[in-house]
């Protein structure tokens, strides 16, 4: 049977309307709002089901297109290639053979696992992609019963010990020290380990090694490790072997984190005076919640509060801190300054112009603000100052009554973000833009070195004290030391009067 053109016609609008489903207008003079098919010439519709180059929308594509598409888009427009020494043109021969043996054989998870691998190639804690559950459960989704950390001696402990586990039972105890890992020096076995697994990929050698230990321990269920240790206090050693069991990821969580999880009902700060007459600030995130919309009035209270009280000096904890909201960081930071201090400028890669521009007008600067605090101030970091946490407190740094007090530099990386979206709905975050101080150097982000730019002026080892203190005994060693600094420096300065 024939079909007339108009016929033709006629299904291929149907079809493109049912494709690009309904939108509800509001109908004239009746305010009421009724499902209306859309324009079958949206744009924004067809995009999304064939791909756009510039928005990244690869999803409509072949897993072989959408990966020359993706690679492409990244090299052209990642903001830190010279910075880190990426070689694209090396991660393309590498990874694209694989991509194309997964697309030939249909097979997902090696498709995935491309992806993945290729993006973190790249020690850049800015990138990220959609890490499926069953995969992340099926390579590291079982536990021996323990948790590691590197001392700074060079040593590696057990800060963590499931009393429930195989491994309480054999006789390990918390603070044991692992010597070998499956014949290995535990060291060496660190050293190999892959970060695959990790959250986001690892910008900075420091940080690495924290996260190396945590995965160390992880493996698929039912895997045997055989590892020798030493508890401690002992001089004997002894070997042992066990086997990962299914811990719904308890030991992989961040023993050393310190932040908190919270949500919209929860305030992103908290303030108040500690013994010894020392103002206290904790900030988890740059951004208004419904418990406090206006977290920069509640700052201002709090300094407020701490001048009325005359205190000795001010701790501001960012441990934890992920940033948010760059203009409520630079509003915290007028507080300590009686002049205007610049913050942050943004160079990101501009689709109009074909290549990489100033944003003048995300340019950001400290404006001094009332009421000024003058007093000492310790600005408490770890590895788990993220982003804007960073930059709040590299830009803190520069003031000549604030030192960072720390076991660790800051995670090294800080960008404003682009998406990619592959085939089966995977996302991929990358650095759009950088953020650069006002000389134009990169402001955070680590570079081919790998060290972070923001390092604390003092630095609060990890010992095995004072892993036993925190870990056992809820006590605070990091703020201990500023809260040291902050009255020792007061009686330093009353000594020279």
């Amino acid at each position: 049977m024939k079909i007339s053109r108009l016929s033709h016609y006629l299904l291929a609008a149907a079809l493109v309307v049912m494709l690009s489903g309904c939108v509800h207008s509001t109908l004239p003079l009746t305010k009421i709002s009724a499902p209306m098919p859309q324009s079958p010439v949206n744009l924004s519709t067809l995009k999304t089901l064939f791909g756009g180059y510039s928005e990244g929308n690869f999803s409509g594509r072949s897993w072989e297109a959408a990966f020359d598409a993706m690679h492409q888009k990244l090299a052209r427009e990642y903001a830190f290639t010279e910075w880190k020494g990426v070689d694209w043109d090396g991660l393309y021969d590498e990874f694209k053979p694989r991509l194309d043996a997964a697309s030939e054989a249909n097979d997902s998870e090696a498709y995935y696992l491309t992806l993945r691998e290729y993006i973190y190639a790249i020690p850049d804690g800015s990138l990220s992609i959609t890490t499926p559950a069953e995969y992340r459960e099926s390579h590291i989704g079982g536990g021996y019963g323990f948790s590691l950390l590197p001392l700074d001696d060079g040593r590696v402990i057990i800060v963590w010990l499931d009393p429930e586990s195989h491994a309480a039972v054999t006789g390990i105890e918390w603070g044991a020290e692992i010597l070998e890992w499956n014949d290995q020096p535990v060291r060496e076995a660190i050293k190999q380990q892959s970060v695959l697994w990790n959250d986001t990929p690892v910008a900075t050698l420091e940080n690495e090694c924290f996260v190396k230990c945590a995965l160390l321990t992880r493996a698929p269920v039912g895997t045997e490790t055989r590892f020798m240790f030493r508890n401690p206090g002992s001089s004997d050693l002894w070997i042992t072997r066990l086997q990962a069991r299914r811990d719904f990821m308890e030991g992989f969580r961040n023993h050393s984190d310190q932040g908190r999880v919270f949500t919209e009902f929860e305030a992103p700060l908290e303030s108040k005076i500690l013994d010894g007459n020392i103002g206290y600030i904790r900030i988890y995130c740059h951004a208004a919640t419904l418990a406090m919309p206006f977290p920069a009035r509640a700052f201002r209270k709090a300094v407020e509060k701490f001048n009325q009280a005359e205190v000795e000096g001010l701790i501001l904890d960012l441990r934890g801190d992920p940033g948010g909201l760059d203009d409520l960081a630079a509003t915290y930071a007028g507080h300590f300054t009686e002049d205007p201090v610049f913050f942050r400028d943004v160079v990101a890669f501009d689709t109009k112009k074909g290549g990489f521009a100033q944003q003048e007008t995300l340019q950001l600067e400290v404006t001094p603000r009332d009421p000024y605090f003058a007093g000492p101030v310790s600005v408490l970091i770890n590895r788990n100052t993220r982003e804007g946490g960073e930059a709040l407190a590299a830009v803190l740094q520069q003031m000549p009554q604030v030192q960072l007090v720390g076991s660790t530099a800051t995670q090294g990386s800080y960008a404003q973000l682009g998406k990619i979206t592959m085939p089966r709905g995977y996302v991929i975050h990358y650095p759009l833009g950088r953020m650069l101080q006002k000389d134009g150097e990169v402001l955070v982000s680590a570079g081919a070195d790998r060290i972070s730019p923001v390092v604390p002026d003092v630095r609060v080892p990890y010992t095995l004290e004072k892993c036993d203190a925190l870990f056992n005994h809820e006590e605070d060693p990091a703020l201990i030391e500023a809260i040291s600094l902050i009255l020792g420096g007061d009686e330093e300065e009353k000594a020279e009067n």
